[in-house]
């Protein structure tokens, strides 16, 4: 039975030619999840297509399928907003390679998550608006772990249970995803990164609030480089791959 679908918002993650004329473009969509369609003509000056596929667009997609096995079809594209300034300025971009390296590694084709579409569609909108790049991939990372469902666990100390004190610094083990308090690193948190006290408070509010909330947060200097440096090191142990983007952002940031 022919599927068709109309009007789904879908952010561009990656496009790539196919034959002389045509793309295959890969979103993430709304209700969908991730999705490749094939858009015939894109390469030719085409009213329907023309500037509307390029990298972290958000558009409203229309396709069609006309049976089981065959490739989806893109059979119109409405630009919502191009996001300019992710392909003008350097960290922008930077920033949302990253994301978009992390959408294309952890999602199957029409394995829909709401949430995860929610979260890429906040980071791409407010990058785009200006505010700092390095606050919104803290921030995106730390929920991403949330919506996967790999949460770490920065309430209790993994060696005694207790939950550490607010103005205690703790160590995040990234192979298990939880902390050991000071009195336990010697024997269970050795190789931990020790995070500040206004670092897992940090985290624990981000972890707590919705999508729509995470623009509230601020988090700068030693808080910021610490959920940032934590959540890499986690990710490398999650997914067993380290992202080529985010060696570009670190190379330039310690320059």
């Amino acid at each position: 039975m022919p599927v068709i679908r109309s009007d789904l918002p879908a952010l561009v993650l990656d496009s790539l030619n196919y034959g002389e004329s045509d793309k295959i473009v890969v979103f993430y969509c709304q209700e969908v999840g991730r999705l490749s369609a094939l858009a015939r003509g894109a390469h030719r000056s085409q009213k329907r297509f023309v500037n509307k596929l390029e990298l972290f667009t958000f558009l409203q997609i229309s396709y069609s399928k006309s049976s089981a096995g065959s490739l989806f079809m893109l059979d119109e594209a409405e630009l919502v907003n191009s996001f300019i300034t992710l392909r003008t300025d350097v960290a922008s971009y930077q920033v949302a390679s990253i994301i978009r390296e992390y959408m294309l590694l952890t999602s199957r084709e029409t394995s829909d998550d709401d949430q995860l579409f929610q979260l890429a569609l906040w980071a791409l909108h407010t990058l785009n608006i200006g505010i700092d790049q390095r606050q919104v991939l803290a921030l995106f990372m730390i929920k991403f772990f949330d919506v996967l469902g790999y949460r770490p666990d920065f309430s209790v100390c993994q060696g005694c249970g207790t939950n550490p004190a607010e103005d205690t610094a703790v160590f995040f083990n990234v192979q298990s995803g939880t902390i050991t308090c000071r009195n336990c690193s010697g024997s269970q948190g050795s190789g931990g990164r020790l995070l500040a006290p206004g670092t897992t408070k940090m985290i624990m509010a981000v972890q707590q609030q919705p999508v729509s909330r995470l623009s509230r947060f601020k988090p700068s200097g030693a808080v910021l480089e610490q959920m940032l440096d934590c959540s890499r090191r986690y990710s490398l142990n999650l997914f067993q791959r380290d992202i080529h983007s985010w060696r570009a952002l670190k190379d330039k940031s310690s320059g």
